[in-house]
């Protein structure tokens, strides 16, 4: 799989946060999935890792290599697949749409329910994963995004804020907040070229990237 995507992250205070909003709205293009008066949606991650919980050891020792496997959910009960691979900033991602029992079957890390669909290639790698691996869901993280977007270089900004965490075997209410009071993940994506008038809006003020995984500080602060 070819990585041709760059991603960039960022924590944002409050202030910053609307100051950038306000300039990014004159020249991007709201998410189209958004609720119409709040410009937000709704997103619900279910993590997986092995028996070894190999991800959070690679993210530890600071691997620039990652693959990882998610199910997410958004709001409006659609679901779907994601493996994706990462190199340093560089990304890429397969994705599939799933249908309620292919998410029934993933969710219960059935390898007999998830065969099932091994027709379908993303589908039968996660299959072998759980064969190999004992893949199996390992942290949910919940969150608020507000999304931009603009067609030259595929521009993807967002925003995601109240970012929360649970181990998936805990009690479904028993969720913790990962971020900092009023901070937010701020994440650029943008394939080939950053166009020249959203470089200067949103390096302006020179934030800090970061290497910031919400699996990773979600599986840490609730294995403390």
């Amino acid at each position: 799989m070819e990585l041709t995507r760059t991603e960039l992250k960022f924590l944002l205070s409050p202030d910053e946060v609307v100051q950038l909003q306000n300039q990014l709205r004159l020249v991007m293009n709201r998410d189209l999935h958004a609720d119409a008066k709040t410009g937000e949606y709704a997103v619900s991650s279910i993590y997986y890792d092995d028996l070894y919980c190999s991800r959070v050891g690679e993210k530890a020792d600071g691997v620039e290599y990652h693959q990882k496997y998610r199910v997410r959910s958004y709001a409006g009960g659609r679901s779907r697949l994601e493996f994706k691979t990462k190199i340093g900033n560089l990304t890429a991602k397969e994705t599939v749409w799933l249908d309620a029992d292919m998410k029934d079957a993933l969710v219960a890390a059935d390898p007999e329910r998830v065969g099932r669909y091994a027709s379908i290639r993303l589908m039968a790698d996660v299959l072998v994963r759980m064969k190999l691996d004992l893949l199996r869901p390992a942290l949910v993280v919940d969150y608020v995004r507000e999304a931009y977007t603009f067609p030259q270089g595929d521009v993807r900004v967002t925003f995601d804020k109240d970012v929360e965490a649970r181990l998936w075997e805990s009690d479904p209410a028993f969720f913790r907040r990962v971020l900092e009071p009023g901070m937010t993940v701020l994440e650029v994506k943008y394939t080939g070229y950053l166009p020249e008038t959203l470089r200067k809006i949103l390096f302006f003020k020179n934030y800090q990237v970061v290497s910031y995984s919400k699996y990773y500080m979600g599986w840490v602060l609730l294995n403390q």
